[in-house]
């Protein structure tokens, strides 16, 4: 059997951008309570999402197990349509 290799796989979909810090906006005040850093809510959002992104895992067993069955029955029949849509927008119809 042949492999197959992803078009185009998602990388670094878990990683984020590290956060800039802001300048200290300084007061008569002693310590760290003059120091700040600002988090904004598109990063707030983005990490959330991340997280969600890692609780999915990246081979979906059940999917592969049908997709194998079928191929052994010969009941297998993929959407030859589809298929070429994506390899058309992959770059590899032009």
């Amino acid at each position: 059997m042949a492999m197959v290799e992803p078009i185009e796989p998602i990388n670094r979909a878990h990683e984020t951008e590290p956060v800039k810090k802001v300048r200290p906006r300084y007061r008569d005040v002693k310590g760290s309570e003059a120091d700040g850093l600002e988090v904004s809510s598109v990063a707030k959002t983005l990490k959330r999402a991340v997280e969600e992104a890692k609780k999915i895992p990246e081979v979906r067993e059940d999917r592969v197990e049908i997709l194998r069955q079928q191929v052994q029955n010969g009941t297998y029949r993929p959407d030859l349509g589809a298929l070429a849509k994506i390899l058309y927008k992959a770059g590899f119809g032009k």
